[in-house]
């Protein structure tokens, strides 16, 4: 596929592509953070390609990006391709994405990473702070393809379940009760640099051969009430060996249950 034109209209998903690429910069040490605030401010806006290409034409590209057609950009001599140790998203992601995902009317159905992966947990929380303004939860289980959450309902005792899948959000089951109790946490709070890391070497922390994540829960422990939420990760492959640990939000790990079969 040849590259798209400089005078060729952005789409969202190209801003929004051309932000990712801003970010692993960033992260690589290729931007200081004031250049990355001021490239991401330009990207967002950007009309074109051409005003895209100027602001990541001087960057080398993730491997897993150079596909895109933001990386692909307008002719020139060839890029220079690398392949990042990890995802880092954080709140530049968050930032960078949360006015990119939208939901027009007609619209072609968003391509969605892998909601178990560093990039996958990124993209989601950047739709969740869209949809609801906060990036605050009671539960979330997230599988590759869909995500549940359970997240106060503002209204007194109630707690609502949502279901994002497809890019799109919409309620599961019917409202919960919800004690004044329940401790909800801040899904921003997460170590995304540090998760993504994880999540990429998880079958092979578990001792699970062509392992891949089936589902990873991040929730509160039963006790006590001011431990901080655990993040459970499952993996299982096709001949069925499974294993499982579990990491604080911070990244350190807590407890490894590896495959014994």
């Amino acid at each position: 596929m040849k590259p798209p034109a400089k005078n060729l209209r952005a789409r969202d998903a190209d801003r929004a592509d051309a932000c990712a690429l801003l970010d692993a910069a960033l992260a690589d040490g290729q931007l200081t953070a004031a250049e990355h605030e001021s490239r991401t401010a330009k990207a967002m806006r950007a009309e074109t390609f051409g005003a895209i290409d100027r602001l990541v034409d001087d960057l080398q590209i993730p491997a897993d990006q150079a596909s895109t057609p933001v990386a692909r950009g307008i002719p020139r001599a060839p890029r220079r391709w690398w392949i990042p140790v990890g995802i880092v998203a954080g709140a530049a992601v968050l930032g960078s994405l949360a006015g990119l995902i939208g939901r027009s009317a007609g619209a072609a159905e968003p391509d969605i990473p892998d909601l178990t992966t560093g990039k996958g947990f990124a993209y989601f929380l950047a739709a969740y702070q869209a949809e609801f303004g906060s990036t605050v939860a009671d539960e979330a289980v997230f599988y590759p393809g869909y995500v549940l959450v359970e997240r106060d309902s503002g209204k007194p005792g109630k707690q609502d379940r949502w279901d994002y899948r497809r890019g799109d959000f919409s309620t599961w089951g019917s409202p919960d009760s919800r004690p004044p109790s329940t401790p909800s946490f801040d899904l921003n709070t997460v170590d995304i640099a540090r998760y993504a890391r994880i999540m990429a070497g998880a079958a092979d922390t578990v001792h699970v051969p062509d392992g891949r994540i089936s589902h990873i829960a991040i929730r509160f422990p039963s006790s006590p009430k001011e431990a901080l939420p655990e993040i459970t990760v499952h993996v299982k492959n096709e001949a069925e060996q499974s294993g499982h640990f579990t990491i604080a939000p911070s990244g350190e790990p807590i407890a490894v249950h590896p495959n014994t079969r």
